[in-house]
């Protein structure tokens, strides 16, 4: 005592310390996460391993089979945690668990764009802007826009703008930057939208006529081009608004040079030039022609039985112009020419109607003035007996004038004219006579033209001699050739240089056809070509002195 027991050896294991597993993961939906590796414990021997998972990060339980150092997972649908339980022999403190890890799972994302327009319906031509709307782009996701599935150069942002042509489809590529995306790349559908082509708008007019008379309604016409379904119009006259002129025809009265437009304005979507102006129409506006007729009468008055011709004098007739002839009030059957010729009797009223058939007319038919005859009967038989003639006088009858006879006179004095006229004939008997200085004249009518139609014969002032080229002593003048072929020289030798000289000839009938006046001359030519053959007389008055010569026209 004291005893000492037995020696008693303890064996002391060690506290276990356990090793770790691998780092956390971040995966997809649709990956496998890649192998869980073990790290041993650090003591102890103969280690046993249990992994264990939880999705949660409180409760963890033991996964089947997974005994090793390392585990594979299969195809994790959720964001899961992995630890691994460790025991060692010749250790103390085991089962302990390591390390925790995450092994994250993002959902899948599927990547989406969307194209919107800014209109669905233009014009074309006009600037269209898409828009894409991404679905799980990213924080940075890139575009590309593309037309008709070819790729635009610097088409990059999420807006494009162009110009659409028909048939153009637009569509996007959206690459999207976020993690676990699916259908990345993503296409949008290939956008058509509707284009409409630009239609030229455009107007033309035209009149009911061209070619019109003053104060004629003229109904205009537009006819549209691309109008529209309401198209509006507004009518112009030299370039100024006719009021209340906005239909598609416009009718007025159009003045000479008038320009006549119209302009259109088209209710289409898409136009070019509208509104549009159509040309200026101008058409031809003829003046109203006053249509008028004067008559006049050969003669009035005339002797009963003489043929008178009336003539029309028109004014605008037009270039085939019609004429009626009315006596009295009454057509005169085939009377139809400008001239009218018949024997009229006392108090008939001529007049004419002109029927013109010119383009523009006023007054149309129109008729003429009204000529009122006044015929005078010729007696059959006239005796002409003692009578003084000093005047120009003139005696006609149808049949027979009787002068002078049975112991009476007919006498012509200095300056008297006396001409008979008659239808069958002229007794000239004894006692008749004619004075120096006086003039006696006879002839047979063979158109009825009796006294007051046929001119009287000249008077003769103061009797001088005729003479033919030899002559040349004669007094006062002369004239040469006489006779004549056409063509003669009136000498006037007898006058003065200086003085005012009055030459006339007169033919058989009386009528004058040459009257002219000059001065300063001693020799003039004068010409009867063209005359008919006869005697002719030409008178020659000067300040102091007159005289007469016969001329004979071979």
């Amino acid at each position: 005592n004291p005893a000492t027991s037995n020696t008693l050896t303890m064996t002391v294991n060690p506290q276990l310390i356990v090793g770790s597993i691998s780092a956390n993961q971040t995966l997809c939906g649709n990956a496998i996460p890649a192998q869980l590796s073990g790290v041993a414990p650090l003591n102890g021997t103969d280690p046993v391993y249990q992994w264990q998972s939880s999705l949660n990060n409180n409760t963890f339980d033991n996964i089947a089979g997974a005994t090793g150092l390392n585990y594979q997972p299969g195809m994790l649908t959720a964001t899961t945690n992995f630890r691994q339980m460790q025991n060692a022999s010749l250790a103390c403190g085991g089962p302990l668990p390591t390390n925790t890890i995450t092994v994250t799972v993002n959902p899948l994302l599927p990547v989406n764009v969307s194209i919107v327009p800014t209109a669905t319906n233009v014009c074309a031509g006009t600037l269209v802007t898409y828009t894409a709307t991404p679905v799980n782009g990213g924080t940075t996701p890139a575009y590309q826009w593309k037309v008709n599935s070819t790729i635009i150069t610097g088409a990059t942002n999420s807006t494009y703008t162009f110009a659409p042509a028909s048939g153009n489809a637009v569509s996007c590529v959206l690459t999207s930057n976020a993690t676990c995306t699916t259908g990345n790349p993503a296409t949008s559908n290939g956008l058509t939208i509707t284009v409409n082509p630009l239609l030229p708008v455009n107007v033309s007019i035209v009149p009911t006529a061209t070619n019109v008379c003053a104060g004629t309604l003229v109904t205009y016409t537009a006819t549209p081009v691309n109008g529209g379904t309401t198209p509006a119009y507004q009518w112009k006259v030299n370039g100024v608004n006719v009021t209340g002129a906005t239909n598609s025809a416009y009718t007025f009265a159009p003045a000479s040079g008038n320009a006549v437009s119209c302009v259109l304005t088209s209710s289409e979507t898409c136009t070019t030039g509208n509104p549009a102006t159509s040309n200026a129409l101008t058409i031809m506006v003829n003046p109203l022609l006053p249509v008028s007729v004067i008559i006049t009468a050969s003669a009035n008055p005339v002797y009963a039985g003489t043929p008178v011709t009336f003539t029309a004098s028109p004014l605008n007739e037009g270039t085939t112009p019609a004429y009626q002839w009315m006596v009295n009030g009454k057509n005169v059957q085939g009377a139809t020419n400008v001239i009218y010729t018949y024997i009229p009797g006392n108090g008939d009223e001529v007049s004419c109607i002109l029927y013109s058939n010119a383009v523009c007319t006023q007054n149309n038919p129109a008729i003429s003035n009204s000529v009122i005859m006044s015929v005078t009967t010729v007696q059959a038989v006239v005796s002409l007996q003692n009578l003084n003639i000093t005047s120009i006088q003139c005696f006609n009858a149808t049949q027979t004038i009787t002068v002078a006879g049975s112991g009476t006179t007919f006498t012509v004095q200095n300056g008297g004219s006396a001409t008979m006229i008659a239808g069958q004939k002229i007794s000239y008997l004894p006692g008749t006579l004619v004075k120096p200085g006086g003039y006696l004249h006879g002839y047979i009518t063979t158109s009825g033209q009796y006294c007051g139609i046929q001119a009287p014969s000249i008077p003769v002032i103061a009797e001088v001699e005729w003479t033919d080229e030899t002559g040349l002593d004669q007094t006062l003048f002369k004239v040469y050739p006489n006779p004549t072929y056409g063509n003669i020289v009136l000498d006037m030798h007898g006058f003065a240089k200086d003085e005012k000289i009055r030459v006339e000839i007169f033919n058989m009938t009386g009528k004058k056809i040459v009257s002219t006046y000059f001065a300063g001359e001693i020799k003039h030519d004068f010409s009867l070509s063209g005359k008919p053959a006869g005697i002719y007389f030409i008178q020659v008055v000067s300040e102091k002195f007159s005289g007469t010569a016969k001329i004979i026209k071979r």
